[in-house]
């Protein structure tokens, strides 16, 4: 930490508040998004609205995967500091609004603003964290981040299972209140970064043109093959609204003075194939994650609390894959190719394992998959984001983290919808919440998840071979100075 230290020129103790800075976004993150898998199935039973209970999970990854983008350019223009307060204090907004809905409509409206503040917890958190701290040692630094990533996650399910069981479901969402005061304030006195101004202006028809095409798809993977057939004029015409505004997105981009997203940065090989991976990563694993509890309630009968329990072993494998990686990064290799290579081969094994799952799998068969997607999901998420990071100056670093959470949750959004779109073809969403476990499993809840999986294989073979182009370049030992070229031009 002393080379760290002098390199990046901060004393011990402001490394240490950045660190802080770090763990409070990423214990807000892992929180919700453990807390909600195993609260979800009572939350929409509760409200009556069972046939709806995707769009729980789609209207949060719909508002985060849009506003990641805006909080990384926004960040870059005005100062990471800001809009990360911003972003605590959207989230823990949204979160009181969740606690306190009274119907479905309220319930998902809520979980929109929860999503948009959500969009900036991680990112700026790696975006800060990057500004002053070089490539070579940002491993170490995100091991540790990526371990209390875990440790929340572990309490996450434990938490929200019982709050659930014996308390109420709305306390998943209302303990994040009194964190997300505290993260404000602890921010807000703490955190001293250097001062860089720069003129600006916001890519506001970029910003617009994002959201639409981002919710057209959406709704398309939403209701393909449920609420309307894969053939219908609504689904179709979706995708056509989606095709035709992407490119009208891509002229935009290329013309504004200052873009949402830099397409000269995309033509960097590093870059273009991280962001690629990043976006098949998040559809094939990332977005079936999401129904693990569900699965584990509704298809093996546990109760919540039972079911935060039977995900402890995923949770313990993403700590033990994410530290030992950032420690052979940071010490050893001084590179992150080759455990982004090893840790995608280890994911693609864990899909094809989870399509294997059904009501009988033996336990000791669930946990050895959740240990091996644990693992490699640990090993390739946040490397991921240091590959690119090293790729490019301080003053696009908050852009450039942005866009490789952009690809992640636009993926994972994808992903979550056409897993649930798979579910409910095999069987109606309204019998999955309120038949028995015997009922469920041979309607075909088990099936469904068994499919999607599956599906997902290819897709993360796809993602193995596209790891193998990444160029093995060795991460910086300092930290870019403003100004300073991309390393893509260091290069040439």
């Amino acid at each position: 930490m002393s080379t760290t230290t002098a390199r990046s020129g901060l004393t011990s103790w402001q490394l240490k508040t950045v660190l802080v800075v770090l763990l409070s976004g990423q214990l807000l993150s892992a929180l919700d998004q453990t807390i909600v898998g195993t609260a979800l199935p009572t939350m929409v039973a509760r409200m009556g609205a069972v046939d709806n209970f995707s769009l729980v999970v789609t209207a949060y990854l719909l508002a985060s995967t849009v506003s990641t983008a805006l909080y990384g350019k926004l960040a870059d223009l005005y100062g990471a500091k800001p809009m990360y307060l911003v972003s605590i204090g959207v989230f823990t907004a949204g979160s009181a609004l969740v606690g306190i809905s009274q119907d479905m409509t309220q319930l998902v409206a809520s979980r929109a603003v929860q999503g948009i503040g959500a969009g900036g917890l991680v990112v700026l958190a790696f975006t800060i964290s990057s500004s002053v701290v070089p490539p070579r040692q940002i491993g170490r630094i995100q091991g540790l981040v990526g371990a209390m990533y875990a440790l929340a996650s572990l309490a996450g399910p434990l938490v929200g299972g019982a709050f659930t069981e014996y308390v109420s479901w709305r306390w998943c969402f209302l303990i994040n209140v009194p964190i997300g005061v505290v993260a404000l304030v602890a921010v807000g006195a703490l955190l001293k970064l250097p001062a860089h101004r720069r003129e600006h202006s916001v890519d506001y028809t970029g910003a617009a043109l994002l959201t639409a095409g981002v919710t057209t798809l959406v709704l398309a993977t939403v209701w393909g093959g449920g609420a309307y057939s894969w053939t219908s004029p609504v689904i179709i015409g979706l995708l056509v609204a989606t095709v035709a505004i992407g490119v009208l997105f891509v002229i935009v981009e290329r013309r504004v003075r200052e873009p949402l997203v830099p397409l000269n940065l995309l033509r960097d090989r590093e870059i273009g194939v991280a962001m690629v991976v990043t976006f098949l990563v998040g559809a094939a694993v990332i977005g079936g994650y999401f129904f693990l509890p569900v699965y584990l309630q509704v298809v093996r009968g546990h109760d919540p609390v039972a079911a935060g329990l039977q995900l402890l072993p995923l949770m313990i494998a993403v700590m033990v894959g994410s530290g030992l990686s950032g420690w052979l990064i940071s010490s050893v290799l001084g590179r992150t190719k080759p455990v982004v290579v090893a840790g995608t081969a280890i994911m693609t094994v864990a899909t094809w394992l989870f399509s294997l799952l059904d009501a009988s799998t033996p336990t000791w068969q669930l946990w050895g998959s959740e240990a091996v997607l644990g693992i490699g999901m640990g090993m390739v998420i946040s490397k991921l984001i240091v590959a690119v990071q090293n790729s490019v100056p301080r003053e696009d670093m908050g852009t450039i983290t942005a866009q490789a959470a952009f690809f992640r949750t636009i993926g994972s959004s994808i992903g979550a919808a056409v897993f649930g779109a798979m579910i409910a073809t095999r069987v109606g969403t309204s019998e999955v919440l309120t038949t028995s476990p015997g009922e469920l499993a041979s309607a075909g809840f088990a099936d469904g998840l068994q499919l999607a999986f599956l599906a997902g294989v290819p897709i993360m073979v796809v993602a193995l071979v596209l790891t193998l182009l990444l160029p093995n370049t060795p991460l910086r030992e300092d930290v870019s100075p403003w100004g300073e070229e991309s390393h893509s031009e260091r290069r040439k």
